[in-house]
């Protein structure tokens, strides 16, 4: 995953919800925001892992921020990547309204 080409979505079938991820794949194609997918076999190693194995679980996603330097002074972004990833999240928190279930089986 490079910076200044697009955000990421991580794409993991142990931990993501196929209904969170459908969502945001789809507001980012139709609100056209450019996005790297990155398929993860094991743990993310971010908080997403604990949010889909707390309590009942919660459905959970991962929109991963590129940058260079983590944890450093220096840690650097792209800030066309912070809009993109900031234009996408509040996209897709317009989609779910009320009471709406992210369940398979209902």
């Amino acid at each position: 995953m490079k910076c200044e080409q697009d955000l990421h979505i991580m794409l993991q079938d142990e931990n993501m919800q196929n209904n969170v991820l459908k969502m945001i794949i789809d507001v980012a194609n139709k609100k056209k925001i450019p996005f790297q997918r990155q398929a993860v076999s094991r743990s993310t190693g971010t908080d997403t892992d604990s949010f889909a194995y707390s309590a009942e679980g919660v459905a959970s996603a991962l929109i991963s921020l590129p940058l260079k330097y983590m944890h450093t002074t220096v840690e650097t972004v792209h800030k066309d990547d912070v809009e993109n990833v900031i234009n996408l999240i509040y996209d897709v928190l317009l989609q779910v309204k009320p009471g709406h279930d992210f369940r398979y089986i209902k």
